[in-house]
């Protein structure tokens, strides 16, 4: 079973085809994952479910997770909500939902006459017949982690709506990880979209890119290291500080984010994770704040 999942990751790079991404699950991932450079790694936890393949540690059954993002300076928002439905030695399942919101978003095509003024002045526009902008964008995910002593396959399947005024789109992304876990050491390997596809009311047909990735971490007393390689983004590198198994404290570096930082305090109850970052082409800052409760 294992080397069949290999193959379909491995015959998925060869056949993969690499256009422009603009999906709603490029802002998936939760606050502790954001702050590290977004590099994959083992979650423990249900705040995993989007974007990481989830250990088998304890029952986390019934825990339910928050976020909310910020991104680039309050330009758009991005809403998380997950819950785990089954959790044991052998597998877990978790469900998800996503909504991307874009503020100051207007219609304009009854501003002006496009037959006379390309780019009109001031006052060529009629201001009274600038309207918001029908936008929708959300997202579900189904994760499923299967088992086998040190072993995880996680498969996530990810259908999306996007709506454009009356112009609508249905997608789905499909993404394979295969973890190790050996003792303070792990590796993941893994394909993002390994099938994506997203079709238009207008019969245009989208594909996010492939991204295969290697990445693994190493924990040395209270330091956790991170690493990645993959197709598209630079090398990752990132590191995590644990004091008393309370507070953490977490710094990344890679050249399309810059530097990545976060925080993150943790209970009995539940964990709240805090990260922020700059993006490489000015667009602005971004935050995030992730909420994790516990029911076990």
């Amino acid at each position: 079973m294992i080397k069949f999942y290999l193959i379909i990751i491995f015959s998925s790079v060869l056949l993969g085809n690499n256009n422009q991404s603009n999906s709603i699950y490029f802002f998936s991932k939760n606050a502790r994952t954001l702050s590290i450079s977004s590099i994959h790694s083992i979650s423990n936890d249900i705040n995993g479910l989007f974007y990481q393949p989830i250990n088998n540690q304890k029952n986390i059954k019934g825990n339910s997770y928050l976020s909310y993002s910020s991104i680039y300076d309050n330009q758009f928002s991005v809403l998380q909500l997950g819950y785990c439905l089954k959790s044991n030695d052998k597998r877990n399942i978790s469900i998800g939902f996503i909504k991307r919101d874009i503020n100051n978003l207007y219609d304009t095509n009854n501003a002006w006459d496009y037959n006379q003024y390309l780019i009109p002045d001031l006052n060529n526009i009629d201001y009274e017949n600038i309207s918001n902008l029908l936008y929708e964008d959300i997202g579900f995910v189904i994760n499923y982690d299967k088992y086998n002593k040190n072993k995880i396959i996680s498969l996530k399947l990810k259908p999306y709506y996007t709506r454009i005024t009356s112009n609508e789109s249905f997608g789905i992304d499909i993404d394979l990880m295969y973890s190790i876990i050996n003792n303070n050491y792990t590796i993941i390997l893994g394909s993002e979209n390994l099938i994506s596809e997203k079709k238009w009311g207008s019969s245009i047909y989208e594909r996010n890119d492939l991204k295969y990735f290697f990445s693994n971490s190493i924990k040395i007393n209270q330091v956790t290291f991170f690493s990645e390689f993959n197709n598209i983004d630079s090398k990752k590198i990132a590191l995590e500080y644990n004091l008393n198994n309370i507070i953490y404290i977490r710094f990344g570096y890679d050249n399309k984010n810059k530097e990545t930082f976060g925080f993150g305090l943790s209970s009995d109850i539940f964990d709240i994770n805090y990260a922020y970052f700059n993006s490489e082409f000015n667009l602005g800052a971004s935050s995030q704040v992730s909420i994790l409760f516990r029911t076990n």
